[in-house]
């Protein structure tokens, strides 16, 4: 099983779209893993975590094939991770190569947003379909159960993170979420395996939330719970992401200070093959 992280930043990007602050000017001028997209990511070569206003970007700069993505699960509305406009271009005459539907699945403020924009939620002219997911339910999609769990985000909106899970072989990908409630445990305790990668948001770094996002402290929190409740053992692969220029670190800070309680930080581009 592998993912790749295509965007690993908050709304923002960063360094900031409209920012000059030290942090967002320092990754400018020092470029490289410091420069950060919107959030995405991507399970295998087939199943897409969000669609953000930076997708073509990550066609065109890491290589992310969209021809062959057959599903894509969005974790909510807000535009970071949400831009359906892109969903229209599936269909003729903007895409002559494409068959078959795209799978699409999220909540129902994602499914407003995609019927705004495509006029309509799919069918076989438009290439897509859209699926409502209901948290702690789990669904098949293409040869993965997702597990949708409820995310401590914005309350306007029933935000979702996942556990998928592929011929034994478990990802839990919380992006945007706080600190995971008694009922996400529970939900995670009656999934089969251990979780072999857990990805968590980490918007604060330094500083604690917990409430909307996470930082680093509430991870090591986070990850001990999963630990203790026995969800994941010495060999899952920790890992940090979706970082705001607020929290302000930059990358190899966030890199040796994650480095400290096991966890990866994740940057534009990297992929984890386990």
């Amino acid at each position: 099983m592998k993912i790749t992280y295509y965007g690993t930043a908050a709304g923002e990007g960063w360094p900031g779209v409209f920012c000059q602050c030290e942090v967002c000017e320092q990754a400018r001028r020092l470029g490289g893993k410091n420069i950060r997209t919107r959030s995405q990511a991507l399970i295998n070569e087939d199943l897409l975590l969000d669609l953000p206003p930076d997708n073509q970007l990550h066609s065109l700069y890491y290589g992310l094939d969209l021809s062959k993505v057959n599903a894509l699960l969005f974790t909510h509305s807000h535009s970071d991770h949400c831009y359906p406009e892109d969903l229209e271009f599936l269909r003729e005459p903007y895409s002559h190569t494409r068959s078959g539907q795209m799978l699409v699945a999220g909540n129902e403020a994602v499914a407003e947003k995609v019927e705004k924009a495509c006029g309509g939620l799919g069918n076989e002219e438009m290439r897509f379909s859209y699926n409502i997911l209901r948290e702690n339910i789990p669904v098949k999609v293409l040869d993965y159960t997702i597990v949708p769990l409820k995310a401590v985000h914005t309350r306007t909106e029933r935000c979702l993170f996942y556990h998928i899970s592929q011929r034994g072989k478990n990802i839990l990908y919380a992006h945007d979420t706080g600190c995971f409630t008694e009922e996400n445990i529970r939900c995670l305790a009656e999934q089969p395996g251990k979780l072999h990668l857990v990805s968590m948001d980490c918007t604060s770094q330094q500083h604690r939330d917990g409430n909307y996002h996470m930082g680093l402290l509430d991870n090591v929190e986070q990850k001990e719970r999963l630990l203790d409740a026995g969800l994941a053992d010495e060999n899952t692969v920790w890992v940090v992401n979706h970082f705001s220029h607020n929290g302000g670190w930059l990358y190899d800070k966030i890199a040796y200070e994650a480095g400290k309680y096991g966890f990866l930080a994740s940057y534009d581009g990297m992929t984890i093959e386990f």
